[in-house]
């Protein structure tokens, strides 16, 4: 096994090469100050607005501020940041293409609007490839199959298992967003217990339930499971990761389990609305974003929220967002996920 620590991160230079490799189209753009040396210099000529799919506090919404903080820093004008949550992250990337320009509009989402989507709803209001410029995938989310200790007497995810299987009965399980439900419809699906899904409109809603004893097992969040953790509150059985990590050294991946390949973890990306950015613009966001990530300072703001780093390159987001609309497609069809 292996897990992902300190020493087992992508290296600065790893991330600032993916970082810069933003396309070399894009670079043959850019003004002379935006290239090489004289980089530091470029300047954007107005505010950028980042709206993020999902509400206040979350791990989409910090990553967010983080790397806003930085493109004000890089260029010299202010960053506005916007929660528009709801409708699985639709209503925030409808408001990116249909903003005002008197800003750079910037969408923060993951795969929900750029994969899961696309399967989920008949119609959307946007076109994920059309409508938009990669700019870059900024942290890998996996979730933490968590258990309230006080209604599940099982310490390990073999004796779960053996216990959910025993005389057929359904169990409940929680999400919070399409990740977590994917995560455990797959779960599900592999390890053919019997289960339904009980959908919650915020993560921290479902801990608040889960702490309750209202239902048997949660894929959740990092951010949010990660404190209830410690605190003894809940225990993490599992996760959906293929990899373990730093900060749950001791946890092991449903891959584990005996389920080679399992891994749902869900993603956050930034992309520029295409229309209203010009290539120039998006290619240095790309490359601010990239160098903010990729220092000491970003590694170590990633992992104390619980997120993974990852290869920051826009055609990493677009490898991303293909395999996860096509893999995450053929769940959600065998889940019934699909709106009507």
């Amino acid at each position: 096994m292996q897990i992902l620590n300190h020493e087992s991160r992508l290296s600065r230079r790893e991330l600032l090469r993916s970082a810069g490799a933003m396309g070399l189209g894009m670079a043959a753009g850019l003004p002379a100050l935006a290239q090489g040396a004289g980089a530091a210099d470029f300047k954007l000529d107005k505010q950028v607005r980042i709206i993020v799919a999902y509400g206040a506090g979350g791990a989409s919404d910090a990553i967010a501020r983080y790397v806003g903080d930085a493109i004000a820093q890089r260029g010299g004008k202010p960053v506005i940041v916007e929660n528009r949550p709801g409708a699985d992250g639709n209503i925030a990337a409808e408001a990116v293409v249909r903003a005002p320009t008197d800003a750079y509009n910037l969408l923060v989402s993951g795969s929900s609007t750029h994969a899961a989507n696309a399967t989920i709803y008949k119609k959307l209001a946007y076109d994920p490839d059309k409508d938009f410029t990669p700019l870059a995938t900024m942290a890998n989310t996996p979730y933490a199959m968590l258990v309230n200790p006080k209604r599940i007497a099982q310490t390990t995810a073999a004796d779960f298992l053996a216990w959910a299987r025993k005389d057929g009965q359904t169990l409940s399980f929680a999400s919070a967003n399409v990740g977590g439900r994917i995560a455990g419809e797959r779960f599900k699906q592999l390890t053919r217990i019997n289960a339904v899904n009980v959908p919650y409109k915020s993560s921290a809603q479902a801990m608040t339930d889960l702490i309750g004893g209202q239902f048997d097992y949660y894929f959740c969040d990092m951010l949010t499971a990660l404190p209830q953790i410690k605190a003894g509150t809940v225990r993490a059985l599992a996760l959906s990761s293929s990899e373990r990590i730093a900060s749950l050294p001791d946890v092991p991946t449903v891959a584990e389990l005996g389920y080679p390949g399992f891994d749902v973890s869900s993603w956050i990306a930034i992309w520029s609305a295409r229309a209203t950015t010009p290539q120039p613009v998006s290619a240095a966001l790309s490359r601010w974003i990239g160098e903010a990530l990729a220092s000491p300072a970003g590694q170590d703001f990633l992992v104390k929220k619980g997120l993974v780093p990852t290869p920051v390159s826009p055609e990493h987001l677009l490898h991303l967002q293909a395999r996860d609309t096509r893999d995450w497609g053929r769940i959600i069809i065998e889940a019934g996920m699909q709106q009507p």
